[in-house]
């Protein structure tokens, strides 16, 4: 005999796994800071590696007028310019991704937390129904002390 209520919970519990299973398995894994670690340490290598990529075009393009005319105190300032702009940036940058993987984290282990919970619904309905199973085996309810 099949349970409506058992399919309908597994079908549910199928289709959020599907919608979900990118969220909830890394708030499964990984604590909060290592999860929002983790991405901190690729955007400062994305950004580092941006703006060395920007830096490289930028001398490239100006390299005639920059050996033409500029002087060694003219590298060394530009060079402290760059890397102010640099820091600020990287500041910004760096705290823009903690709080988006912040958040995100905390949306994944709201879902995981429900995703546990339909899991436990799920668990319940299976121990009553071996229960049920157990206490009417043979078809017939008895205790021990009447012997019925």
């Amino acid at each position: 005999m099949l349970n409506e209520d058992k399919i309908e919970l597994m079908t549910g519990i199928a289709m959020f796994e599907k919608q979900e299973e990118k969220q909830i398995a890394a708030a499964g894994r990984m604590f909060k800071r290592d999860f929002v670690g983790r991405h901190m340490l690729h955007a400062f290598l994305r950004f580092t590696a941006a703006a060395a990529l920007i830096g490289g075009v930028w001398a490239m393009c100006s390299i005639d007028r920059l050996l033409s005319t500029a002087s060694l105190d003219e590298f060394m300032s530009l060079g402290g310019i760059a890397c102010v702009w640099y820091a600020a940036g990287l500041i910004i940058y760096l705290l823009v991704t903690r709080s988006v993987y912040s958040r995100r984290y905390d949306e994944a282990s709201r879902a995981l937390r429900a995703y546990m919970a339909k899991l436990r619904r799920l668990r319940k309905r299976y121990e009553f129904q071996d229960r049920k199973k157990e206490l009417t085996k043979g078809g017939r309810h008895h205790d021990g002390a009447s012997g019925v």
